[in-house]
C-alpha cells in the first residue's frame, strides 16, 4: 500500500529549515501536526485561497496565518491557486494533496491522493517565483477581515452552501459600491441611475449574498469576494507602478482595451476605498465624507 502523504511530509519535516506550502484548502489541525517537528527557527511560507463559500464549509480554516505568524512565518493568498505544492528544505513535492486531514490520511476516511518528488521536467523554482510573485501578505488589518467573514459563513452555512460565486472572472459592474446595500434592502429605487441599479444587481447576484445580513455583514462579505478576487489582486499589484502602465498591464492581461481598463482599475480602486481602505497605496484620496474614492464618476 502506498504511503500516506501526511507520513511522506511528516518524515521530511522532521528537522527542515526552509517550508513552502502551497494548497487551496488547508486546515490548522494538519497544518499544526504537520510543523509539530520543524524548528521555531525554521523559514516558514504558506500560501492558500479563501473566499467566503470555502470557509462556510469548512474546507479552510482561517486561524492557519495565526498558527504561521506565530512562528514568525509569511502567511499569504494567491485568488487563482489550485497547485499543490511542498517544498521542505530542497525536496518539492507536488500531486493532489490539500493540508487537510482527509488528504494527508490522517481521518478515518482518508482521500486517495497523490503526492510525489517532482521530476526533472518540472522548474519548481520558476513555479515558487511566479506563485510569490503573484500572492499577497495578510496583514493583521485583512486578517480581521477575514474573520468576520468566516463568523458570517458559520452563521449562514444553510444559505451559504447553495453555490459558489464566480470570482475568477468576476469584478464589480457597478462603480458606487454603496448601491449593493440599497439593492440589498429592496432599496433599488433610491439610485438615481437605471444603469447603476442594474449594475449593483448584477453584483448582489455575482456575490452569492445570503439574506438576512446587516448592512455591517454585506459590506464584510462583498469586502471577501472582492479581495478573493484575482481582477482585485492584479489591481492591488499595479497600484504601485505609473498609471498609463498599470493600465496598459490590465489591458494586456485581461484582453481590455487601454480605455476598459482604466475605468475598471478605477472602479476596483472605489470598492477599495468603501470597504477596505487599508489596501490602497499610503496618500490616496479617499474624499471628505468618508471612505470614498475621489475616483467615483470619474470620465
Amino acid at each position: 500500500m502506498p504511503r500516506r502523504p501526511g507520513s511522506v511530509l511528516s518524515r521530511l519535516c522532521s528537522g527542515a529549515q526552509r517550508l513552502v506550502i502551497a494548497a487551496p484548502y488547508i486546515k490548522a489541525d494538519p497544518l499544526t501536526r504537520m510543523l509539530s517537528d520543524v524548528s521555531p527557527a525554521a523559514s516558514l511560507i504558506c500560501v492558500t485561497r479563501w473566499n467566503p463559500q470555502d470557509l462556510a464549509v469548512g474546507a479552510s480554516d482561517v486561524a492557519c496565518r495565526t498558527i504561521v505568524t506565530e512562528r514568525g512565518g509569511s502567511f499569504r493568498l494567491h485568488p487563482s491557486l489550485h497547485a499543490k505544492y511542498y517544498r521542505i528544505d530542497d525536496t518539492v513535492l507536488i500531486g493532489s494533496a490539500n493540508l487537510t486531514s482527509s488528504a494527508m490520511g490522517w481521518s478515518t476516511q482518508p482521500n486517495l491522493e497523490i503526492l510525489c518528488r517532482a521530476g526533472d521536467d518540472f522548474d519548481a523554482c520558476a513555479f515558487q517565483r511566479e506563485l510569490l510573485k503573484e500572492a499577497r501578505e495578510i496583514s493583521d488589518a485583512e486578517f480581521a477581515r477575514w474573520e468576520a467573514m468566516a463568523r458570517i459563513s458559520t452563521r449562514s452555512t444553510p444559505t451559504v452552501t447553495d453555490g459558489q460565486p464566480l470570482l475568477d472572472t468576476w469584478r464589480p459592474t457597478t462603480r458606487e459600491p454603496r448601491h449593493l446595500e440599497l439593492v440589498y434592502q429592496g432599496k433599488k429605487d433610491a439610485i438615481a441611475s437605471f444603469d447603476q441599479q442594474d449594475a449593483a444587481q448584477r453584483d448582489i447576484q455575482a456575490l452569492l449574498i445570503p439574506p438576512g445580513l446587516t448592512n455591517e455583514q454585506v459590506r464584510t462579505w462583498a469586502t471577501a469576494c472582492l479581495l478573493a478576487a484575482p481582477f482585485t489582486n492584479a489591481v492591488i499589484r499595479l497600484q504601485d507602478l505609473d498609471t498609463p502602465r498599470a493600465y496598459l498591464s490590465l489591458a494586456r492581461t485581461y484582453r481590455l482595451s487601454p480605455t476598459e481598463a482604466r475605468r475598471e482599475m478605477e472602479t476596483v480602486q472605489n470598492w477599495l476605498a468603501f470597504l477596505a481602505p487599508e489596501m490602497l497605496p499610503s496618500g490616496y484620496p479617499l474624499g471628505d465624507g468618508g471612505p470614498r474614492a475621489a475616483v467615483v464618476g470619474r470620465k
